[in-house]
């Protein structure tokens, strides 16, 4: 069989459809009168009459079936019989098209090659699709009156389950739907058993609505009210309980033969205690094996109750959680360990409410714990990496405990609560990132599976809520100022001081609008004293805009930007200091003189002298991923060239200069990089897509003392951090970046 999409007036493809089917074919070869999909058979049924009124071969025909979009080439299976109402003109006939997916898609011809001719046959106008059950309904009839054949018996073994005149194989005494082990339970009786060995396949419940497939399990057991062979049977099938209407029947294939059972009139519908309670007994007397025990299992199953109920399985799994982060609505992120022996385990799944995601401990990062190791060193566990961190994309129910289902091997499930979340925000943010090493490791795996959409989610809802913002004004503000020079502040905030007192010397100055914001609420006192102080002996204007929590640099500057009124704005750092007078205006004569470019920075040199910056390349650092990695150009090396405007790939945010109308359009820095890194090659690139270029000119040169202006201890979860920064980033831009080195 095969089966592909194609445009719906494409040409066949393959010496199946295109040579005769295609080329041959009549202009109307018959109709359809009704078709479905056969869930048991695992194939589509088409019923009609087609004009055809030779001979027919016991033998498959060649054909096809077109949907809208989609083709189905294959041989099928046929029947044919006698159509009183066509007089004459045609034969009617049964076609079988096996193929392993229903398509969505419009039916619109069949198209079949039978004694040398090829026939198009269209649906009807009234043509009916069917679900499987009507569709068995109807099919019963028509294959009893078909013209006797081996395909015609074929046909109705693998449709019906019985020879066209054979009686149903049994029926459903009474069923229900397990909400625990999510699925539908049948009690019935079969005519005939089927081996131990080869227990039932391709189990398909048809309701009024839909039908339904999936895993299975189906035990027989003895009935003292049946005759001869035939036997009771307990069916479970997994699927989801969505309404379907009243059940119609239950197909399966037993030994290569398909039964059909149906429903006793009034069949009841039990609830889950009710149906638990009649089935036990019943399964406790089936037929020992592998599918009894499971089915017991599956039966055991109890709703969770709020406690823990691990230690209460017939195999030992040891599973606990340490720290439970939520990220927002996106998920949760859950730290912990998990003990197991090989193959105890089937599934393991995170729950809150009627909510529920697997967890797959394939999807996570794995944690050494030889702690762990140690205290459970008697039941002869040997991996110390038995700790995990894993984000979960589950949707948290309001109020409700959130919980681990565990289901073994032999269909019990217990359950363990997750401890409550403590952290939320920054906290978050750094617990998940303080105990990785990194370097040399799987980074890909361990950012695109857990800690990156983690990451996202927690900068997302730790943002959502615009911070408190207050502002103080430092003397009175220039009116109308050409230049806004915004500068976050955390941690030192000593080089305030010397960067107003070298901007005082500048005449220009009181055309400068300056913007401290201070993204470090726990200097705030501090702050304002050492403002207030510095005001007093420089006499240069500023603003300073206090914030209530930590953001981070993409935020803090943002915010900068919307108290900003200068038709330029320069975006600064506290540890860049100049003794040029007129560097802003130098900067902003170059944008103005080459509307290409869209941001410009000036040289940035060490306290000795030597480059700090002088415009940013890219480089893959094989230790950490082979991420793409900023490199600053002739970094410590003397710079003795030209004084000039040179392009470059992306600039420092360190301090660089753009008109705000531009930094404005572009929604200022993206604040999906927390805390900093990578901001400001983002705003670069995000320029270049709009046809801009960024530059250094290096002829105007500040003094930089990178970093300085921080006071945080190298820590791992910072490098972490750096790295979840440039994880985005190459996601974003590693194939702009390649592109570029490829040129």
């Amino acid at each position: 069989m095969a089966r592909k999409p194609r445009p719906p007036n494409a040409e066949p493809a393959n010496g199946l459809e295109s040579p005769v089917l295609a080329a041959r074919a009549t202009p109307f070869g018959g109709f359809v009168d009704f078709y479905g999909y056969h869930r048991g058979a695992g194939g589509w049924v088409f019923v009609g009459w087609m004009t055809h009124t030779a001979n027919r071969e016991d033998a498959p025909l060649r054909g096809l079936a077109q949907f809208t979009g989609e083709t189905i080439a294959q041989q099928v299976a046929a029947a044919y019989f006698n159509r009183g109402d066509i007089a004459g003109r045609g034969i009617g006939f049964v076609f079988f098209f096996k193929t392993p997916e229903k398509t969505r898609q419009a039916f619109e011809y069949l198209s079949v090659a039978l004694a040398g001719a090829v026939y198009r046959i269209v649906a009807s106008p009234k043509a009916l699709q069917m679900q499987t059950h009507p569709l068995l309904e109807w099919l019963g009839p028509v294959l009893s009156k078909a013209e006797a054949s081996g395909q015609r018996d074929a046909l109705a073994l693998l449709l019906l389950g019985k020879p066209p005149s054979a009686a149903t194989s049994g029926y459903v005494d009474f069923y229900g739907y397990h909400p625990v082990a999510q699925g539908w339970l049948l009690c019935s009786w079969v005519g005939q058993g089927w081996s131990a060995a080869r227990p039932p396949e391709q189990l398909v419940l048809s309701f009024e609505e839909d039908d339904l497939t999936g895993e299975s399990l189906a035990v027989l057991y003895p009935r003292q009210d049946l005759e001869g062979s035939a036997q009771g049977a307990v069916f479970f099938v997994k699927g989801p309980d969505r309404a379907p209407g009243r059940l119609l029947s239950i197909s399966f294939l037993a030994d290569g033969v398909r039964i059909f059972l149906q429903p006793i009139p009034d069949a009841p519908k039990f609830r889950e205690l009710e149906l638990l309670a009649e089935l036990v007994p019943i399964v406790q007397r089936a037929t020992p094996g592998v599918q009894r025990s499971r089915l017991l299992g599956v039966l055991s199953q109890q709703r969770y109750q709020g406690n823990d109920t691990l230690e209460q399985l017939n195999l030992p799994v040891f599973l606990n959680t340490d720290e439970t982060i939520l990220c927002g609505t996106a998920g949760v992120v859950l730290i912990g360990w998990f003990l197991a022996k090989p193959g105890v385990v089937r599934a393991l799944r995170v729950r809150s409410g009627v909510n529920s995601a697997p967890l797959d401990l394939a999807d996570t990062i794995r944690i050494e714990r030889p702690d762990v190791l140690a205290a459970h060193s008697q039941e002869g566990f040997e991996d110390p990496w038995c700790g995990f961190a894993a984000f979960v994309p589950l949707s948290l129910a309001p109020h409700e405990q959130i919980y681990l289902e565990v289901e073994t091997c032999h269909d019990e499930i217990g359950y363990r609560n997750v401890c409550p979340p403590k952290r939320s925000g920054l906290p978050a943010v750094k617990r998940l990132l303080d105990h990785f090493d990194f370097l040399h490791a799987d980074l890909g795996h361990a950012y695109d599976l857990v800690l990156g959409p983690a990451l996202l989610a927690l900068n997302s809802s730790r943002l959502s809520a615009r911070p408190l913002v207050q502002l103080l004004d430092y003397g009175a503000p220039p009116q109308a100022p050409k230049f806004s020079v915004i500068i976050p502040l955390y941690g030192r905030l000593d080089f305030v001081e010397y960067q107003l007192a070298l901007f005082s010397k500048d005449p220009n100055a009181a055309d400068v609008e300056f913007i401290y914001v201070l993204d470090d609420p726990a200097k705030r006192a501090e702050a304002q004293s050492l403002f207030a102080s510095i005001f007093e002996r420089t006499r240069v204007p500023f603003r300073a805009v206090l914030l209530d929590r930590n953001l981070g640099y993409a935020p803090a500057n943002n915010i900068g930007l919307e108290y900003a009124h200068g038709t330029f704005v320069a975006y600064l750092n506290s540890d860049v200091f100049t003794d040029r007078l007129d560097w802003l205006e130098h900067l902003a004569e170059r944008l103005d003189a080459d509307p290409k470019l869209g941001v410009i920075g000036p040289l940035l040199r060490f306290e000795d002298g030597s480059v700090q910056h002088r415009g940013m390349t890219f480089k893959r650092l094989p230790e950490f991923g082979n991420l793409f990695f900023c490199m600053h150009q002739d970094k410590g090396l003397r710079y003795s060239g030209p004084a000039e405007v040179q392009r470059c790939i992306a600039i420092t945010g360190a301090c660089m200069v753009l008109r705000r109308e531009l930094a404005i359009d572009i929604g200022g820095f993206d604040e999906t990089y927390i805390i900093g890194d990578f901001e400001d090659s983002d705003l670069c690139f995000r320029l270049r897509d709009m046809g801009l270029d960024c530059a250094v000119d290096t002829s105007v040169e500040l003094y930089h003392l990178e970093r300085k202006s921080q006071l945080v201890s190298a820590v791992s979860w910072r490098m972490n951090l750096t790295l979840f920064n440039a994880w985005q980033h190459q996601r974003r831009w590693g194939e702009t970046i390649a592109q570029i080195e490829a040129t």
